[in-house]
């Protein structure tokens, strides 16, 4: 009867393993879409830009509204600042992950440029009465520009600098842009700073608002020693006002013009994965003709140059779109699959190895039954007792019942159950036997 709790103890000992087996699989199943879950959802990344009145802000606003509605997989939230000053900070303090700031403004440490969102050309324009026909004629002068922000002051005073005019030579007039216009119709200036980007539809500062103040087209003063600034201050490029550029006939400007170039800037922290920074380029690029007719200045999003010796460095996620050598799923993670598919493989086979062997001792133990039967046979030829042929008789039914238990868990096989029912029946003939002798020596 050990044999029977044995059995019995194989059989529980068997379900608890296939219960465990099945637990292990439904929390393998369950940590499986609970990853593939957290994967689909959209990643979003915080921007910090400002103020909220500005161009940058805008194209800020233009980026979140254009990548929900396209249900990107990269989403963004605002975090409005005061100017270029603060959302460097941000970055640099781990409040954000994204920053439009204007790099002759304010950089972080911490971050690398994604994407040139907006490209201005700055350059003086007076009228045709004021006799200035280049920077130097300012001395003495007043010229206009627009206070907010205070980098623009700070750039024109670089730009004089250049050409040795003093501050105290120039007296530089601070104004809002509803302002430009009015002080241009009184005199109060004598030229105006711009700081527009070429073309950009805004209602800030530029010739097409001083043609009407002045009643005739102005007077356009090339900042021709671009190349020197760029070479001193490396937030500043070479640039060009291309003839036409703003417009009329005949065109404005008549000819091409030599001027520095300012940009303003979505830079990403360095610490952010460069696949995201990469998929993040190339939405918002695709949102230059979705968003074509209802932010037009998004047209003026360019990518970065990526050569080694740019000024600004340039996000390497970015750097990889951009060159074409973005790796995919597979290229980035291949040496991980190929890594996790032999682990599986050597675990499969440690399992398999494990299983095998198990089975082995189950089928051995399930062929202990035989062994059984085949010590009950000497003892049944070697008695008459019929009390002693009944209780042999009852072990091996009860093996038998045992037998039939493993057979139905899988741990013997058909020629097994053949070599049980072969003995078994030599087990009840010898049974059958011994109590015929018993009963024929009776009489």
């Amino acid at each position: 009867m050990g044999r029977g709790k044995a059995g019995r103890g194989g059989l529980f000992g068997k379900g608890r393993r296939g219960f465990t087996i099945l637990a292990g699989l439904l929390a393998l199943s369950g940590i499986t879409a609970a990853v593939f879950y957290v994967v689909s959802q959209p990643r979003t990344l915080r921007l910090a830009v400002g103020p909220i009145s500005s161009e940058d802000a805008r194209m800020a606003a233009g980026f979140v509204q254009g990548l929900n509605r396209e249900k990107s997989q990269i989403r963004l939230r605002l975090i409005l600042t005061e100017g270029s000053e603060e959302s460097a900070k941000k970055v640099d303090d781990g409040d954000a992950e994204l920053a439009i700031v204007r790099p002759d403004i304010a950089l972080p440490a911490k971050a690398d440029t994604a994407l040139i969102t907006r490209r201005s050309f700055p350059f003086l324009i007076t009228d045709k009465d004021s006799a200035i026909g280049r920077i130097a004629d300012l001395r003495g002068r007043r010229v206009g520009v627009v206070r907010n922000p205070a980098g623009n002051i700070a750039l024109l005073k670089l730009v004089l600098a250049q050409y040795e005019v003093g501050q105290d030579e120039v007296t530089i007039v601070g104004l809002t842009p509803d302002e430009v216009v009015p002080a241009a119709k009184e005199r109060r200036i004598d030229a105006f700073f711009s700081i527009n980007a070429v073309g950009a539809r805004s209602s800030g500062d530029g010739a097409s608002r001083l043609r009407s103040a002045w009643g005739e087209d102005p007077v356009l003063i090339p900042i021709r020693e671009a190349d020197a600034l760029a070479a001193r201050v490396r937030a500043i490029e070479t640039g060009e006002i291309v003839r036409g550029a703003l417009g009329g006939d005949p065109p404005r400007p008549a000819e091409n013009l030599p001027t520095i170039a300012i940009t303003s800037r979505l830079v990403a922290s360095q610490d952010l994965d460069e696949d995201i920074v990469g998929s993040l380029v190339s939405a918002l690029l695709a949102l230059r003709v979705t968003l074509a007719a209802e932010l037009p200045q998004i047209q003026g999003l360019e990518t970065p140059a990526t050569d080694k010796d740019s000024p600004l460095p340039v996000h390497a996620g970015a750097a990889a779109f951009i060159d074409g050598e973005q790796k995919t799923f597979f290229e980035r993670y291949g040496d991980w699959f190929y890594l996790g598919v032999m682990g599986l493989s050597l675990l499969g086979t440690g399992a398999a190895g494990l299983l095998g062997r198990e089975s082995a001792a189950r089928r051995k133990r399930a062929m202990m039954g035989l062994d059984q039967l085949l010590a009950l046979l000497p003892v049944i030829r070697g008695t008459s007792d019929v009390e002693t042929l009944d209780l042999c008789r009852a072990q091996a039914d009860a093996i038998l019942l045992e037998v039939l238990s493993d057979f139905g868990q899988g741990d013997l096989d058909s020629s097994a159950i053949a070599a049980y029912r072969l003995v078994f029946d030599q087990v009840s003939r010898a049974v059958i036997e011994a109590k015929i002798r018993a009963t024929t020596s009776g009489l």
